[in-house]
């Protein structure tokens, strides 16, 4: 057994407990029970953290990561062997737990490394987070599909999409992506340019629900958002030129959400001198188009999840929290709708709820604590974090 003791709690991501302060108490990998403090008695060989007072909240979810990526120059990425990519990709995803990111989603990596090291870390063979894992990414035929090694699959027509659909799900991938539109981080394509017609994002996403799973989509530009709304594409990555009619339809939607990646945009635009030249303007473009649309799509109170884009040109693992602050700051989001992002919204849009995203009796115990309270400095997930629970594992402590 593990007993966290006298932590302090965000209420809101506390099911079945109502007060701010609390003890918990963990048997293997789940929470057992959540009391009041001082009410749990250690037995014999228990193991017993005193947090006194910190604050204790869910693991962190990142929705959109590449592990195959370092961060650094594609060009150098890509010369990697796929073992040198796949043993780089074992470190990224032990950075990233220590980081306090339980679960993340992986949206794109070459040679299936992300399938094969979700099974590994399932396996106890290396320290991890959850990966929810696509394999390749199902796209049309573009140029800027050879930028990235080994990490796109090419599809055209209905017929050719379910193909690619099957074999992808065959290699072990938990759910499809695909890009919806052209990239900023290769130099094929406009962010902002539809590459699927409407008919053939349909035909994925009925391949996809076939498989039971569901469709993340590479979306920077309006018309392809659309599309992706109303073929039901599940997650619309980036979502970068929200307009007043996509965002309604997100409203009325019950099977759409949107994952924005503020800080990969920002970097590229901003504060990175030696970026490849294409990357930086293509990011300096849409930039002002991502702050307006989603501060539209945060006031009208959507459903957001919270990814990065970690491993992309400039992003290290590890650094995910940096998100947060930004949000914050470029937005205008409060605080603890920012950590509900990260936290149970994520869980939701992913549909891992039951298991993920609050601590409840029950739930998996993936576990941080901060030094600080994040309401009020919500760095702290960056600057505080001193413990992390994995399935019941304490990894940092």
């Amino acid at each position: 057994m593990l007993i966290l003791k006298n932590c302090n709690f965000i209420t809101d991501l506390v099911e079945g407990f109502g007060e701010a302060a609390g003890d918990i108490l963990v048997d293997q990998d789940r929470i057992k029970t959540i009391a009041p403090c001082g009410t749990l008695q250690a037995n014999e060989g228990d193991q017993v953290l005193d947090m006194q007072g910190q604050y204790v909240l869910p693991g962190l979810f990142d929705l959109h990561i590449h592990l195959t990526l370092s961060g650094g120059e594609t060009l150098v990425d890509n010369a990697k062997s796929p073992i040198q990519q796949a043993l780089d990709a074992v470190k990224y995803a032990a950075d990233t737990l220590m980081a306090g990111f339980t679960t993340v989603r992986d949206v794109g990596s070459s040679y299936n490394v992300a399938v094969e090291l979700r099974n590994a870390i399932q396996a106890g063979n290396f320290y991890g987070p959850n990966i929810i894992a696509c394999g390749r990414i199902v796209t049309a035929t573009e140029c800027g599909n050879d930028y990235f090694q080994g990490m796109y699959a090419e599809a055209d027509g209905k017929t050719e999409i379910w193909k690619a659909v099957r074999e992808e799900m065959k290699r072990g991938a938990d759910f499809i992506k695909i890009m919806g539109t052209g990239a900023v981080m290769n130099p094929g394509g406009e962010p902002g340019q539809p590459i699927y017609t409407l008919d053939e994002l349909k035909a994925v996403v009925e391949a996809a629900a076939f498989k039971d799973t569901y469709v993340a989509t590479h979306c920077h530009g309006t018309q392809a958002i659309k599309n992706s709304i109303l073929a039901g594409v599940r997650t619309i990555e980036h979502a970068t030129i929200l307009d007043d009619e996509a965002i309604e339809m997100l409203k009325d939607s019950t099977t759409s959400y949107i994952v924005p990646t503020l800080t990969s945009l920002y970097a590229l635009a901003d504060s990175v001198p030696d970026t490849s030249i294409f990357m930086k303007a293509k990011a300096q473009k849409i930039l002002g188009c991502l702050k307006e649309g989603l501060r539209k799509a945060y006031e009208a109170g959507l459903v957001i999840g919270f990814g990065t884009d970690q491993g992309g040109v400039p992003l290290v693992h590890g650094e995910n929290a940096d998100e947060f602050a930004l949000r914050r700051d470029f937005w205008g989001m409060k605080e603890l709708d920012i950590i509900k992002q990260a936290t149970i919204n994520s869980a939701k849009i992913v549909r891992v709820e039951q298991d993920y995203g609050t601590l409840k009796s029950g739930k998996v115990a993936d576990i941080i604590a901060v030094s600080k309270n994040p309401l009020e400095d919500i760095s702290a997930f960056r600057n505080n974090l001193t413990t992390v629970v994995k399935s019941g594992c304490v990894v940092k402590a």
